[in-house]
């Protein structure tokens, strides 16, 4: 397919209006005042006498300078020395209050020297004589275990040698000491076999217990298993099973009446909507339509007549005298045919949806009036009228959804093929036409400054239903008589020319809805947007009949497809021009629909008890079958958690008795091993001559003197402990003392060094006031000065400018615009300085018009997708005029602005 793009451009013009001053010059002679002195012969010129007087006027301004300059050198001066005295004097001060807290410093240091100094001298004598005491203390102690330790040597030197004396009876030969040996071993290993023995006897007998505990236990734990009732698993589940189909049955009865009872509430809500439609047109009397020239109608029949199979477009090439007239019929028609307002419809607010599209009852307004405009003419050329579904609306919102999700730009890329493909598909129709135009008389255009440049915003805040029907009128008028450059492919699309002769599936059931992005750019425009013409097969149609007759596969015309599912497949009404045959036809609908909609709500109320009943019954199965299987569970639970802590006790206590046991029988080995050793050891002690016993004699008064020492240490220790505790107790003494009193000197010095500072900063504060009023008095003697000296220059120049003006005369300057300015001659007689009197500039108010035309038609099967902006005028700049250059005050230009518009191909 051929693919041409046409732009169409506005012209864009620029005026400039410029001022042309003519001046016409009238000047007056200008004669010099002359001083004739018969002697001299002196003339004294008007120049002289004004150059005497700035010469004058100078020296006094001069005079005033060096007499201000004079006194305020001299209250310089004055300040400067009373500060450098109150200097001095603060200074000396402030080193007189340091002197003072230094010597108070330095006296109380002395004082807290001396304090120290005696209790360093008492706490000394305390500790000395606590040290003598101690010293007496301990030398009563060592002289009394002295005389312990010597009467228990002696003692044990008795003891030794009575020992001695009776040798006989202690020594013992080695036979002696193995039989005794054997003795006291054969003894102890009869006394291990019998705790051995007895160990066994318990292990075996605790073991014993608790093989049989554990056995009582597992039977009464399979006894309370036994008396559970388990329940039938597959019964419950075959109930359940029973009861979910029942409900999935009831649930898609409750949803197949709900969906036909809403559908049913849609065709009810539009066709109410379409009577209070028609009946506001009637009371209002206003009427919209297309008015066709003559012979319009003729050469569509012409086309329709002759176009060959298959055929969608109207060109010159294949069409020729269908084309010219067509073109030469688009100027009559677009010259006649202008919106009338409607007052009615200017009171229904429309808002759009937070994605820049129209709710669906907007989009049921907008298709009643496309429709209404459209199908007399389709009529009249002998074609299948359009009609509107709910699938037809809901389709049409579905595209304008789709093509924001994409956020496609119609503008600039054509349609949106893949969001058609995609509602398409859903609906289960073979292809879904479209014609699309962009917007230019629904939403306002505004002409807005953005930083630093300029934009036109479309705005679609506080919309009507006016401004609605307004952008519909429009779109439709562009499509229609706009659109020879596309082949007259969108004009073919509306008024169903293509159906005739074809073996595509064309749609005969019209939705219109509206789209823009947010943000969205194109042209040099923001916010852009447009107006979808979708139209959807309908099985139903003699169109589609006809193609499946001949052989061929259409998805819109099986019965399953979406698109003809009850409730989408009802018609929505028309309004049409015949207001009271209109009325009573579309109060029938209403009263039908209303029929329709108290039937479905009563089979949807029925519907949804039935549902309700399965639901609870399901619930109740649920709820029965689960508390069962969890009271089961529980109650298993129980017995498994109860049995199993008694066998995990029954261990436990088993365990304990073993150990314990275990503990007790190596205890009591242990201590026979251990009292066996004793035994042997003290058998192999024994003396087995004299001189073995007196060695053992020797060790024992050696022990005892050696534990007598031992005593004198400890005592030595403890004496030494507690003298050192003394010096430290002074010590202790001592430094906490003087951390008071350093504390003190310290809190002193800072109170006295704080109360000082304050005086300082006192005596520091006082002198930088002195030096701030000095600046005070200097600054209003300068500004005084200045005061004087400003009067009187204003003054001099006063007397200066009478002098001018009575020495040179002024001329008048009159320009070609009425206005004057003040014309003076210079000193020099030659050069003129031009003062410019007020002026206006005026601008007329600028109406801009934009118009844009945006068509796009893409033959994916036979769709015609196109695109136009017409006419709409944009606000004024300013209140009554725009003013957009002022140069110098002598130029102001004005621009009248127009957009380039275009048309893509379809």
């Amino acid at each position: 397919m051929n693919k041409n793009i046409q732009k169409t451009a506005l012209t864009t013009s620029a005026v400039l209006a410029g001022m042309v001053l003519g001046a016409n010059v009238n000047q007056n002679n200008v004669h010099a005042d002359t001083n004739t002195d018969h002697n001299t012969q002196e003339v004294v010129t008007p120049i002289d006498q004004y150059n005497k007087a700035q010469q004058n006027n100078a020296q006094q301004l001069s005079n005033l300078q060096v007499a201000n300059q004079q006194k305020e050198n001299a209250l310089r001066e004055d300040n400067a020395k009373a500060e450098q005295q109150d200097f001095v004097r603060v200074n000396d001060r402030i080193k007189a209050i340091q002197n003072q807290v230094n010597s108070q410093n330095e006296k109380d240091q002395r004082t807290a020297n001396d304090q120290l100094t005696a209790k360093t001298n008492t706490v000394r004598q305390s500790e000395q004589s606590q040290a003598v005491a101690e010293n007496n203390a301990y030398q009563s102690q060592v002289d009394a275990q002295t005389k312990a330790n010597d009467q228990t040597v002696a003692n044990q030197q008795q003891a030794n040698a009575q020992e001695l004396a009776n040798a006989a009876k202690h020594i013992v030969t080695p036979e002696q000491k193995q039989s005794q040996i054997d003795s006291a071993t054969k003894n102890t290993q009869q006394a291990l076999d019998q705790a051995k023995s007895d160990h066994d006897a318990t292990v075996n007998k605790l073991n014993d217990q608790l093989a049989n505990d554990l056995k009582q236990n597992a039977q009464q734990e399979q006894a309370a298993k036994n008396d559970l009732k388990q329940p039938n698993q597959a019964d419950s589940q075959k109930q359940l099973d029973d009861a979910q189909n029942a409900v999935n049955n009831a649930q898609s009865k409750a949803n197949d009446a709900q969906n036909a009872l809403t559908n049913a509430k849609n065709t009810l809500n539009a066709n109410q909507s379409a009577l209070t439609q028609a009946q506001d047109a009637q009371k209002d009397h206003v009427a919209n339509a297309i008015n066709l020239p003559a012979g319009y109608i003729d050469a569509w029949k012409e086309y329709v007549n002759t176009k060959e199979k298959n055929d969608y477009l109207v060109t010159e090439s294949t069409y020729p005298d269908v084309f010219k007239k067509l073109e030469a019929l688009d100027k009559k028609a677009l010259k006649n045919n202008v919106y009338n307002t409607d007052p009615a419809a200017a009171k229904v607010p429309v808002t759009l949806n937070a994605n820049g599209t129209l709710s669906r009852d907007d989009i049921i307004k907008a298709t009643q009036f496309a429709v209404s405009l459209l199908n007399p003419i389709r009529e009249a050329i002998g074609v299948t009228p359009y009609k509107i579904t709910n699938a037809s609306i809901d389709v049409a919102q579905d595209v304008a959804n789709e093509y924001r999700k994409d956020n496609w730009n119609t503008w600039d890329h054509e349609h949106d093929n893949d969001a058609l493909d995609r509602v398409a598909n859903n609906w289960n129709i073979d292809d879904l036409g479209e014609s699309w135009a962009g917007d230019g008389s629904f939403g306002q255009v505004k002409w807005t400054p953005n930083n630093g440049d300029t934009e036109f915003i479309h705005n679609y805040n506080n919309l009507t239903l006016n401004d609605l029907y307004q952008g519909v009128y429009s779109s439709i008028l562009s499509l229609l008589f706009k659109d020879a450059d596309q082949g007259y492919g969108h004009a073919t699309d509306l008024l169903g020319v293509r159906a005739p002769k074809s073996d595509y599936v064309v749609g005969n059931s019209l939705g219109v809805s509206f789209e823009y992005g947010k943000g969205l750019k194109a042209w040099g425009q923001t916010n852009v947007g447009g107006f979808h013409f979708n139209t959807t097969p309908d099985a139903s149609s003699k169109d589609i009949q006809r193609v499946v007759k001949e052989g061929y596969v259409v998805d819109a015309a099986d019965p399953n497809a979406k698109v003809n599912q009850p409730g989408y497949r009802d018609e929505i009404a028309i309004p049409g021009q015949d207001s009271q045959k209109q009325i009573a036809d579309l109060q029938a609908k209403v009263n039908q629909a209303q029929n329709q909609v108290d039937q479905l709500t009563k089979t949807a109320n029925a519907a949804n008890q039935t549902l309700t009943a399965a639901k609870a019954k399901l619930a109740d199965l649920q709820k029965n079958t689960t508390d069962a299987k969890n009271s089961y569970q529980q109650q298993l639970a129980a017995i498994n958690t109860k049995y199993s802590d008694r066998v995990t006790k029954l261990k436990a206590d088993h365990d304990a008795k073993i150990k314990a046991e275990n503990d007790a029988y190596q205890a009591k080995v242990s201590q026979l091993n251990s009292d066996l050793q004793t035994k042997i050891n003290a058998i192999k002690a024994q003396p087995e001559n004299t001189d073995q016993l007196k060695t053992q004699l020797d060790q024992k008064l050696a022990q005892v003197k050696q534990d007598g020492q031992h005593k004198l240490d400890q005592l030595k220790q403890a004496h030494e402990a507690r003298l050192q505790k003394i010096q430290q107790d002074a010590e202790d003494t001592l430094a906490a003392y003087k951390t008071n009193l350093d504390k003190t000197v310290k809190e002193a010095r800072d109170q006295r060094q704080a109360k000082a500072d304050q005086e300082i900063n006192k005596l520091n504060s006082d002198h930088q006031a002195l030096v701030r009023v000095h600046a005070d008095q200097l600054n209003s003697l300068v500004a005084k000065d200045n005061a004087k000296y400003v009067q009187l220059k204003a003054h001099l120049d006063s007397e200066l400018s009478t002098l001018h003006t009575r020495l040179f005369p002024q001329s008048v300057l009159t320009t070609g615009n009425d206005s004057t300015q003040q014309v003076f001659t210079s000193r020099s007689g030659n050069v003129a300085y031009v003062i410019p009197s007020q002026q206006s500039i005026a601008t007329d108010s600028v109406k801009t018009g934009l118009k844009q035309t945006n068509s796009t038609n893409d033959s994916k099967g036979l769709l015609s997708k196109g695109s136009n902006n017409d006419t709409n005028r944009l606000p004024q700049t300013g209140n009554n005029s725009s003013l957009a250059m002022v140069l110098l005050g002598a130029a102001a230009a004005m621009f009248g602005v127009g957009l380039v518009g275009k048309k893509r191909m379809y």
